[in-house]
Protein backbone atom coordinates (compact mmCIF):
# COMPACT_ATOMS: atom_id res chain seq x y z
CA UNK A 1 0.00 0.00 0.00
CA UNK A 2 1.74 3.38 -0.87
CA UNK A 3 0.63 6.63 0.19
CA UNK A 4 1.79 9.80 -0.93
CA UNK A 5 2.14 12.99 1.70
CA UNK A 6 4.49 16.07 1.92
CA UNK A 7 5.93 16.23 5.21
CA UNK A 8 7.89 19.74 5.92
CA UNK A 9 10.77 20.30 3.87
CA UNK A 10 11.33 16.31 3.43
CA UNK A 11 9.03 16.67 0.37
CA UNK A 12 7.55 13.27 -0.89
CA UNK A 13 7.94 10.22 1.03
CA UNK A 14 6.74 7.26 0.32
CA UNK A 15 5.80 4.68 2.95
CA UNK A 16 5.30 0.80 2.24
CA UNK A 17 3.34 -1.24 4.54
CA UNK A 18 2.96 -5.51 4.42
CA UNK A 19 0.11 -6.76 5.12
CA UNK A 20 -0.28 -10.61 6.25
CA UNK A 21 -3.09 -12.56 6.74
CA UNK A 22 -3.31 -14.76 9.22
CA UNK A 23 -5.28 -17.43 9.00
CA UNK A 24 -8.16 -18.41 11.54
CA UNK A 25 -8.08 -21.88 12.46
CA UNK A 26 -10.80 -22.07 15.27
CA UNK A 27 -12.82 -23.11 12.44
CA UNK A 28 -10.97 -25.73 10.58
CA UNK A 29 -9.20 -27.21 13.96
CA UNK A 30 -11.76 -29.66 14.74
CA UNK A 31 -13.16 -30.34 11.06
CA UNK A 32 -11.43 -33.77 10.73
CA UNK A 33 -13.54 -34.73 14.03
CA UNK A 34 -16.73 -34.88 11.90
CA UNK A 35 -14.68 -36.10 8.84
CA UNK A 36 -13.10 -38.51 9.76
CA UNK A 37 -16.89 -40.67 11.16
CA UNK A 38 -18.63 -39.93 8.29
CA UNK A 39 -15.78 -41.44 6.05
CA UNK A 40 -15.84 -44.93 8.67
CA UNK A 41 -19.51 -44.54 8.09
CA UNK A 42 -19.32 -44.67 4.82
CA UNK A 43 -16.68 -47.53 4.55
CA UNK A 44 -18.54 -49.97 6.58
CA UNK A 45 -22.15 -48.94 5.03
CA UNK A 46 -20.39 -49.91 1.39
CA UNK A 47 -18.85 -52.97 2.74
CA UNK A 48 -22.12 -54.42 4.37
CA UNK A 49 -24.34 -53.42 1.19
CA UNK A 50 -21.45 -55.74 -1.15
CA UNK A 51 -22.38 -58.62 0.59
CA UNK A 52 -25.64 -59.03 -0.82
CA UNK A 53 -26.21 -55.81 -3.36
CA UNK A 54 -29.60 -57.67 -4.59
CA UNK A 55 -30.57 -58.16 -1.00
CA UNK A 56 -30.39 -54.39 -0.23
CA UNK A 57 -31.94 -53.58 -3.93
CA UNK A 58 -28.25 -51.66 -5.30
CA UNK A 59 -26.92 -53.96 -8.12
CA UNK A 60 -25.05 -51.37 -9.83
CA UNK A 61 -20.83 -50.80 -9.49
CA UNK A 62 -18.75 -50.57 -6.97
CA UNK A 63 -20.96 -52.73 -5.16
CA UNK A 64 -22.31 -55.50 -7.23
CA UNK A 65 -20.25 -57.40 -10.55
CA UNK A 66 -22.05 -58.60 -13.48
CA UNK A 67 -22.84 -62.34 -11.68
CA UNK A 68 -24.60 -59.52 -9.10
CA UNK A 69 -26.71 -58.42 -11.81
CA UNK A 70 -27.74 -61.70 -13.98
CA UNK A 71 -28.51 -62.42 -9.93
CA UNK A 72 -30.96 -59.27 -9.93
CA UNK A 73 -32.34 -60.28 -12.72
CA UNK A 74 -33.28 -63.77 -12.07
CA UNK A 75 -34.88 -62.33 -8.73
CA UNK A 76 -37.07 -60.27 -11.12
CA UNK A 77 -38.02 -63.01 -13.13
CA UNK A 78 -38.74 -64.80 -9.69
CA UNK A 79 -40.92 -61.92 -8.25
CA UNK A 80 -43.05 -60.83 -11.83
CA UNK A 81 -44.09 -64.72 -11.70
CA UNK A 82 -45.04 -64.29 -7.81
CA UNK A 83 -47.23 -61.55 -8.14
CA UNK A 84 -48.89 -62.84 -11.77
CA UNK A 85 -49.93 -66.38 -10.15
CA UNK A 86 -53.15 -65.87 -7.68
CA UNK A 87 -51.82 -69.01 -5.47
CA UNK A 88 -49.23 -68.98 -4.39
CA UNK A 89 -48.82 -72.77 -3.72
CA UNK A 90 -48.20 -73.06 -7.43
CA UNK A 91 -45.18 -70.41 -7.52
CA UNK A 92 -42.82 -73.09 -7.21
CA UNK A 93 -43.60 -74.82 -10.72
CA UNK A 94 -44.08 -71.85 -12.56
CA UNK A 95 -40.46 -70.92 -11.25
CA UNK A 96 -39.12 -74.06 -12.80
CA UNK A 97 -41.18 -73.84 -15.73
CA UNK A 98 -38.73 -70.32 -15.77
CA UNK A 99 -35.89 -72.39 -15.27
CA UNK A 100 -35.47 -71.56 -11.75
CA UNK A 101 -34.31 -74.21 -9.72
CA UNK A 102 -36.23 -74.88 -5.99
CA UNK A 103 -34.68 -76.74 -4.21
CA UNK A 104 -37.25 -76.67 -1.64
CA UNK A 105 -40.74 -74.77 -0.85
CA UNK A 106 -43.27 -74.47 1.91
CA UNK A 107 -46.76 -72.74 1.64
CA UNK A 108 -48.38 -71.52 5.01
CA UNK A 109 -51.63 -69.09 5.20
CA UNK A 110 -50.72 -66.43 2.74
CA UNK A 111 -46.97 -66.83 2.77
CA UNK A 112 -43.98 -68.86 0.31
CA UNK A 113 -40.79 -69.80 1.94
CA UNK A 114 -38.34 -71.09 -0.78
CA UNK A 115 -35.03 -71.88 -2.00
CA UNK A 116 -33.83 -71.21 -5.04
CA UNK A 117 -30.76 -72.18 -7.14
CA UNK A 118 -29.58 -69.76 -9.56
CA UNK A 119 -26.71 -70.04 -11.72
CA UNK A 120 -24.50 -67.10 -12.81
CA UNK A 121 -21.79 -66.40 -14.43
CA UNK A 122 -19.52 -67.34 -11.28
CA UNK A 123 -20.98 -70.37 -10.56
CA UNK A 124 -23.96 -70.99 -8.57
CA UNK A 125 -25.98 -68.83 -6.03
CA UNK A 126 -28.49 -69.62 -3.46
CA UNK A 127 -31.32 -67.10 -2.24
CA UNK A 128 -34.21 -68.15 0.71
CA UNK A 129 -37.65 -66.35 -1.20
CA UNK A 130 -40.19 -65.43 0.70
CA UNK A 131 -43.28 -64.65 -0.70
CA UNK A 132 -46.20 -62.59 1.69
CA UNK A 133 -49.81 -61.92 0.67
CA UNK A 134 -50.21 -63.26 -3.00
CA UNK A 135 -47.04 -61.86 -4.32
CA UNK A 136 -47.54 -58.09 -3.06
CA UNK A 137 -44.16 -58.50 -0.65
CA UNK A 138 -41.35 -60.48 -2.47
CA UNK A 139 -38.12 -60.82 0.23
CA UNK A 140 -35.25 -62.59 -0.43
CA UNK A 141 -31.52 -62.81 1.05
CA UNK A 142 -28.63 -64.87 0.05
CA UNK A 143 -27.60 -68.34 1.62
CA UNK A 144 -25.07 -70.94 1.67
CA UNK A 145 -25.80 -73.70 -1.39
Amino acid sequence: MRAMTACGTLGVVQRLALVVRRIDRSRGRYRWLWSVPAVLILVLTARVVSTDPVGYGVPFWPFANGSDRVEQQVMGQVTSVARAINRLDAVPSALAAEGVEVLEARAGVGTMWMRVRLHVPDGTRCREVTVLGDGVQVNSRRVDC
